[in-house]
């Protein structure tokens, strides 16, 4: 078990198959910060934990720059191809989580959502818990949003159920946290968001 509520760290939780950061290969417990680059190969996949109880999951031959991340304020990722999968804690006042993509920006309040991007294809948004503000598109739980430079955004309901099959979230719903809690749950390291609220406007 790693106990992630003693770093300040963004925190490697699984890994499988190639996957490197900054071209270097990735192992259990390695510890990422602001600027690195994580990609997985065919057959690989990689869960990256955030102090704060947030989680990310990268299917195989996918590439994410964490581009900012200052603990209990902000996070900020661009996912350039591949398929991203995060759960978020809820958030408190200040605090933001942002997911890029070449097309758009997905900001979050606390939520579960999946983004997938594909050459030659509109990105995808998918958002299975809470809410996701697109740009100024606002994407519900059980809708999904195909966006790209070059064309209008489409918005559309779709049922999760129909993603059974689907190599990437078939390991996403299968797996379980590192400390055994079942899959996608948030673990929250002793959060006071109160007190965190309070600690910031001093």
């Amino acid at each position: 078990m790693i106990a992630l509520a003693l770093a300040a760290v963004m925190q490697v939780t699984f890994v499988e198959g190639p996957v490197t950061a900054n071209q270097q290969p990735l192992t259990m417990g390695t510890e990422l910060h602001e600027g690195d680059t994580v990609a997985t190969a065919e057959g690989g996949r990689v869960e990256i934990a955030l102090p704060e109880g947030a989680v990310i999951r990268l299917g195989e031959n996918s590439r994410l720059r964490l581009q900012a991340y200052q603990p209990q304020k902000a996070f900020n990722a661009k996912l350039f191809i591949g398929n991203l999968w995060t759960k978020v804690h809820k958030l408190i006042a200040g605090e933001t989580y942002l997911v890029e993509t070449e097309n758009g920006v997905a900001g979050v309040r606390g939520t579960e959502f999946r983004v997938e991007v594909e050459q030659g294809k509109p990105d995808l948004l998918r958002v299975y818990e809470g809410v996701v503000q697109m740009g100024d598109v606002r994407v519900e739980a059980g809708r999904e949003l195909r966006f790209a430079r070059w064309g209008k955004a489409s918005s559309a309901t779709f049922d999760p159920a129909s993603e059974k099959g689907h190599k990437f979230m078939d390991w996403v719903r299968s797996r379980p946290r590192a400390d055994g809690s079942e899959p996608g749950t948030i673990h929250h390291p002793d959060r006071n968001p109160e007190r965190e609220h309070r600690r910031r406007q001093r």
